[in-house]
């Protein structure tokens, strides 16, 4: 019978536990990477020109809360809410109507959506832009947001729009100037 003897152990060394730090460090950095990569539920388009820019004292998150709140009580149906992103958008809403629906509308002037877009800008303060916008045409080939304007002003869609900012400004207040 042959006796055995047990191998030595090998010996650890900063390059064995380096290597898996690192190993191990890459995995989570692909990890997180996917995550953000994965998307969210804030476009990657920005406001459109003229669309209403407000600075208020509060953390993005709460302004987009509260408008949440302000933008139900108005009777719109919310379509993306994402507080931890500064976002939301609401369904399409018939001003005449006063009911959400109406995308396929074949009077488009009469349907509106709303945007809210917070993001701080100094310490207790955020800048929301928000935009009601309206569509000049339904054109199933084409991309909603490539015939989204700006509704005009003194339009119902851009007086819901200043009630529901006027709602936030009363609730957070402003900065002084």
């Amino acid at each position: 019978m042959r006796k055995q003897t047990a191998r030595p152990r090998p010996k650890r060394t900063m390059t064995t536990v380096s290597s898996r730090l690192v190993g191990a460090g890459a995995a989570l950095a692909v990890a997180v990477a996917a995550a953000c990569a994965s998307g969210g539920v804030r476009p990657f388009f920005p406001p459109l020109p003229g669309a209403l820019l407000d600075t208020v004292i509060g953390d993005p998150a709460d302004v987009i809360t509260e408008v949440a709140v302000l933008v139900a009580a108005e009777g719109l149906a919310i379509r993306w809410n994402s507080p931890a992103e500064g976002y939301l958008e609401t369904e399409w809403y018939d001003v005449v109507a006063r009911r959400p629906g109406g995308e396929n509308s074949l009077q488009p002037e009469n349907v509106i959506k709303l945007r809210f877009f917070s993001d701080p800008v100094r310490q207790g303060e955020t800048r929301l832009a928000s935009e009601a916008v309206t569509r000049l045409t339904v054109d199933p080939s084409m991309p909603s947001r490539e015939s989204e304007v700006i509704v005009p002003p003194g339009h119902p869609g851009e007086q819901i729009l200043r009630r529901v900012i006027a709602g936030v400004r009363s609730r957070f207040g402003t900065p002084p100037p």
